[in-house]
């Protein structure tokens, strides 16, 4: 239900061409990939992913932020209990060029972050894998 209202309140602001989005907290402990629903016509990919550390280990709410550069928008969620996250599709008019997603959670700095298609086809969902190291 949140991401069905978020996909509304996207369309509109972009739209009317006002962020409603920036500095906006969206909802807490992120999504899992056994939770992924089919395409509609209308979505671009998903994207899929993990925060962990430089070891590999996986850091529980994290906190993801998704900014869509061309809409000066940026949208927030956490990571579950695994330390996976997951950013339904947006309006298919975005591309995923235009998405940028970066992860942080206090007392860890950035390390490296990856991303790619999990598929040939371009609504294949977008795996990002963030790694953080302790320090700030």
């Amino acid at each position: 239900m949140r991401i069905i209202l978020f996909r509304i309140i996207l369309l509109i602001a972009v739209a009317s061409g006002i962020s409603v989005f920036h500095n906006v907290a969206a909802f807490a402990g992120g999504g899992s990939f056994d939770e992924m629903d089919e395409h509609d016509d209308e979505s671009g990919p998903p994207f899929i992913g993990d925060v962990k550390d430089k070891s590999g280990k996986p850091i529980a709410d994290a906190k993801v932020s998704v900014t869509v550069a061309a809409y000066n928008s940026t949208v927030f969620i956490r990571t579950d209990d695994q330390g996976h996250f997951n950013v339904k599709g947006f309006d298919k008019e975005i591309k995923p060029d235009q998405i940028e997603i970066t992860c942080s959670m206090e007392g860890y700095k950035p390390y490296a972050i990856s991303r790619q298609a999990t598929g040939p086809d371009p609504r294949s969902p977008i795996e990002v894998i963030c790694l953080l190291e302790k320090g700030r």
